[in-house]
């Protein structure tokens, strides 16, 4: 499961969702969805987003292996 961190560096960065929703092509509900892992973006998009918010995509969220906890 992909456990995204979107909203905690926005937040650290002062980024409002709606600056994040234009520069990636998507709306403000798809940038709530992302937060609240509920969907996630694409590579292209989390290129965007790790661009915008200064980190490396690898920072963008973490994989956990619910299996193998």
């Amino acid at each position: 499961m992909f456990q995204n961190k979107i909203g905690y560096w926005a937040e650290k960065r002062g980024i409002k969702h709606k600056r994040l929703a234009k520069e990636c092509g998507v709306s403000t509900v798809t940038i709530s969805k992302w937060v609240n892992n509920k969907t996630q973006p694409d590579l292209k998009q989390s290129f965007i987003l790790a661009r915008l918010l200064d980190i490396s995509v690898d920072n963008l969220g973490v994989f956990e292996d619910k299996e193998n906890l």
